[in-house]
């Protein structure tokens, strides 16, 4: 049904994709059920897991022990995809993210271990991201990869929308455990999308890592990392800092519909952009974004209202949206331009970015032995905003058009 509705509200903007559209709406129909899912959940996680006696260290260490395992799983997904296709692929990662909401759901029972949580949760990760990086960027229309990266952008955000506000009531209102047992169900409805159609790559492939030109992509490699970097941060330190920080009741329903509010302007800017960088400005709309989203972090120490929270949700929504769809835009175009060596360079790139994520938790877990939780957090903020700017190190072809 969702990939009916999708199909139905955006084929008539996808005239030039006639023949393919139906795989590109699985697609769609796919990342809103699994941002749906996501949403319900791991927006929640952290402030649940520090409810359920986790320390602020512990958090940080668990995050570490996620992109640890990401490390090895984004290999292992690689070869994956080259075996059995990105669909098949994603398929395993739905069970592991089965497998990891259960572990959450009971972690009030059996006090699961940071590693345990953190390496279930990691390796789901890595099947799904590296199978979806190399499903998309297979299937795309060349000459307007920004609207459709838009239209998927839009599919995200939905689930963004929809998802905190429902974990956000059912948290607040039944209990917390709840969410957990939702998100699995919608983790598995979004399996339906996945079999409508064949895989979109030859399977049975061989990756040949020795001929990567890692020469030619190591400033691809070094600006998805700083991405990467700021990315985990906004969406790990944030909710936990005003969870913790600024909430004082009623902790999952505000930060349910805040969360939600600030998405659904990210909704309507994500189709702006999407045309936009088809046309013009690409490099221009990222190095603006960057910019000023790392201004937004130095505000962020400062907030203490609720009405703070939400400018600054909005503000980094539109932001990340400005920034993210030019660079993945590159992105993808870069992997274009390695034939034969498309799951390498997404592996390599995954990789990479997952060791730079690693590290820099492991050293918010270190700052936590010499500093106050909060003063480490407001740290990781300014960590952040160098990151973004980071980002502008980038230099995709496709985005100097």
């Amino acid at each position: 049904m969702v990939r009916t509705l999708v199909y139905k509200a955006l084929r008539h903007r996808h005239f030039w994709r006639e023949i393919q559209f139906d795989e590109l709406s699985e697609l769609y129909a796919n990342m809103l059920l699994r941002s749906l899912a996501n949403n319900v959940l791991f927006v929640f996680v952290p402030f649940f897991l520090y409810q359920q006696g986790y320390s602020i260290q512990q958090l940080f260490l668990m995050y570490a022990c996620f992109f640890g395992a990401r490390v090895i799983g984004d290999v292992a997904g690689g070869y994956l995809v080259a075996r059995i296709g990105p669909k098949h692929a994603q398929i395993s990662s739905v069970f592991l993210q089965i497998v990891s909401a259960a572990q959450f759901l009971t972690v009030p029972d059996y006090k699961w271990s940071i590693v345990q949580l953190g390496a279930v949760w990691g390796f789901a990760a890595s099947l799904y991201f590296i199978a979806h990086h190399v499903q998309f960027s297979k299937i795309k229309h060349t000459v307007h990869a920004g609207k459709e990266l838009g239209y998927m952008n839009i599919m995200t955000q939905i689930g963004a929308f929809i998802g905190p506000l429902v974990g956000g009531l059912v948290g607040n209102y039944l209990n917390s455990k709840y969410i957990f047992l939702i998100a699995a169900g919608i983790l598995i409805a979004s399996l339906w999308p996945l079999f409508q159609s064949a895989e979109p790559v030859r399977i049975n492939q061989q990756l040949h890592f020795r001929a990567l030109p890692l020469r030619k992509i190591k400033r691809d490699l070094m600006s998805y990392g700083f991405l990467g970097v700021e990315n985990t941060l906004c969406i790990n330190l944030w909710p936990l800092y005003i969870s913790i920080f600024v909430f004082t009741s009623g902790v999952y329903v505000k930060l349910g519909i805040l969360t939600s509010l600030s998405v659904a302007f990210a909704i309507f800017f994500s189709y702006f952009i999407g045309r936009t960088i088809d046309i013009r400005n690409a490099r221009l709309i990222l190095r603006t974004a960057a910019v000023l989203n790392a201004c937004v972090y130095g505000v962020r120490p400062f907030v203490q209202s609720v009405t703070g929270v939400f400018a600054v949700n909005l503000a980094n929504e539109g932001l990340t949206s400005s920034y993210r769809m030019p660079y993945t835009k590159g992105m993808y175009a870069a992997a274009d331009d390695l034939p034969g060596l498309r799951i390498v360079y997404i592996v390599v790139m995954e990789v990479f970015c997952s060791v730079m994520k690693g590290l820099f938790w492991l050293l918010m877990a270190g700052l936590t032995l010499l500093f106050a939780p909060k003063t480490v957090i407001f740290i990781g903020f300014m960590i952040a905003a160098v990151a973004s700017l980071g980002i502008m190190t980038e230099r995709y072809k496709v985005l100097a058009r």
